[in-house]
């Protein structure tokens, strides 16, 4: 890995070789440009990379009621070659950031459906059809005196070449919170929230979007000891 800078433009790039076991092996490289202009910073990359699969994708079978999802142990590596371009604005209490993105998966593990009755739908873990990932995801924080606030989106259009959406990867999804911090006190509150996704690879079972709300308190009572509290999902959502 690697980096030069010439004046406001910063190069770097990278390889990775890896042994992935059973003789297989994988080069990951990458590489990008930013490029700063006052407050402003652009900036552009390019990666490729792989999962290998797991013990449990490999060798265990489980069951949630009556879905019975069994393993594969021919499965193959993952992986993804992708692209992303992105500009940063920071200030001294400011940071707003921006990137879109595309990613191409290949031999993406995943449940495939192989029956549906009504007493049992049977999955099997398999090398799913090529899938690519595109969208834009935008983040925000700001700070002024003892108040801290973030928000984040993100939009992701996942599909495999197919047609049907990624299992279980919501279209869209977003978060805030507001934090206060003063000397040996912080309290927050956040929201997180989702659109609707597919529980599973022929999208025929649709799981609506939810949003679920957080808040938290810390309290310093020594030096060394703190307190703490929070209640995740407060609206008690399921």
């Amino acid at each position: 890995q690697g980096d030069i800078q010439f004046g406001r433009v910063r190069f770097y790039g990278g390889i990775r070789h890896q042994f992935t076991g059973e003789g297989d092996t994988f080069v990951s490289p990458n590489g990008g440009i930013a490029v700063a202009a006052g407050s402003f910073r652009f900036r552009a990359a390019g990666y490729r990379s792989f999962r290998a699969p797991t013990l449990n994708e490999l060798y265990r079978q489980f069951r949630v009621g009556n879905v019975l999802t069994t393993a594969n142990a021919a499965l193959r590596n993952e992986s993804l070659t992708g692209v992303e371009t992105g500009v940063d604005w920071v200030n001294r209490n400011t940071h707003v950031s921006v990137t879109l993105f595309h990613n191409d998966l290949q031999n993406l593990i995943g449940n495939a459906t192989l029956s549906v009755t009504p007493s049992l739908i049977l999955r099997q873990r398999q090398n799913m059809p090529d899938a690519s990932s595109r969208g834009v995801e935008v983040s925000v924080d700001h700070r002024w005196s003892h108040w801290i606030a973030q928000a984040g989106y993100l939009y992701a259009d996942s599909r495999m070449s197919t047609g049907p959406l990624l299992a279980q990867v919501p279209k869209q999804q977003g978060s805030a919170s507001l934090t206060y911090v003063r000397r040996s006190t912080m309290i927050s509150a956040g929201l997180r929230a989702y659109g609707l996704q597919f529980d599973d690879d022929q999208n025929q079972f649709l799981l609506p979007g939810f949003a679920a709300i957080q808040i938290a308190a810390q309290q310093h009572l020594t030096k060394s000891l703190f307190a703490q509290v929070a209640v995740e999902n407060l609206l008690d959502r399921q």
